[in-house]
């Protein structure tokens, strides 16, 4: 009987334990998790420095002052980094990648005041980061706040070729994050197509129109030379017949 008593005992003291824990995490404590959660950004930034011929960067060199050619002392480069700001000591985030292989957990003190920068470690393909929220605080567990996703982008090849001279479609941007149309390509190729013929038809009528009206204008020339040769000769017979008339 005193183990049956002895054992309700113990298991009200757990449920009272547990129904303590879970009455901390009180609306007051809940609203700071909520707004430190709402307060976490996760970006992308492009940037574009210089670098020398040995592979050192430069950033106190402004791209726009760089001379591109065979000669030039630096080159530039183009560089993208994921930028996560404002994590508190409220929360925690997991920071993935399938890209990247990447699965790492970040608290506050983990970080650069709240902050964390990664370098993407390839232009060439378009890749997907994940950032997810959790509660760091302990009476409210691990609760899962929120999920940031963003998707970095990649070069784009296609972007340095002739046809993309001033031409603002997506397939000519030099970044793009999705992948690009070739049917789109292929039917904006073809509209240039069209509108030159067409210029090199409205051109081809123009000349047509041109060659015409100058045969028209020559032969109205000449005919009027001919009526007037014809109408002098005309007056001159007429003036011969008085003349031997008298």
């Amino acid at each position: 009987m005193k183990k049956i008593k002895l054992c309700a005992l113990l298991i009200l003291s757990l449920f009272f334990t547990l129904d303590k824990v879970s009455a901390e995490c009180d609306n007051k404590s809940q609203l700071e998790i909520n707004t430190a959660s709402s307060n976490i950004t996760m970006n992308y930034s492009l940037e574009t420095l210089a670098i020398d011929a040995e592979g050192n960067l430069h950033p106190e060199i402004e791209p726009e002052n760089v001379e591109i050619s065979e000669m030039s002392e630096y080159s530039l480069i183009d560089r993208v980094f994921i930028n996560i700001n404002n994590v508190s000591d409220k929360v925690f985030v997991v920071f993935r990648s399938n890209d990247d292989n990447i699965n790492k957990e970040y608290h506050y003190q983990d970080l650069q005041n709240g902050s964390l920068t990664y370098e993407v470690p390839d232009l060439n393909t378009i890749r997907n980061y994940t950032l997810t929220v959790y509660s760091d605080v302990a009476e409210c567990g691990n609760q899962e706040l929120r999920t940031i996703n963003v998707t970095t982008p990649m070069y784009n090849s296609l972007a340095d070729q002739v046809g993309c001279d001033n031409n603002n479609a997506y397939y000519c941007q030099r970044y793009i994050t999705s992948p690009i149309n070739e049917d789109e390509i292929f039917l904006d190729s073809n509209n240039a197509n069209n509108d030159n013929s067409k210029i090199e038809d409205d051109k081809s009528n123009q000349n047509f129109i041109l060659f015409t009206l100058g045969i028209v204008v020559i032969a109205i020339i000449i005919i009027a030379i001919i009526i007037m040769i014809i109408k002098n000769k005309q007056r001159k017979d007429s003036e011969i017949k008085n003349i031997g008339g008298n």
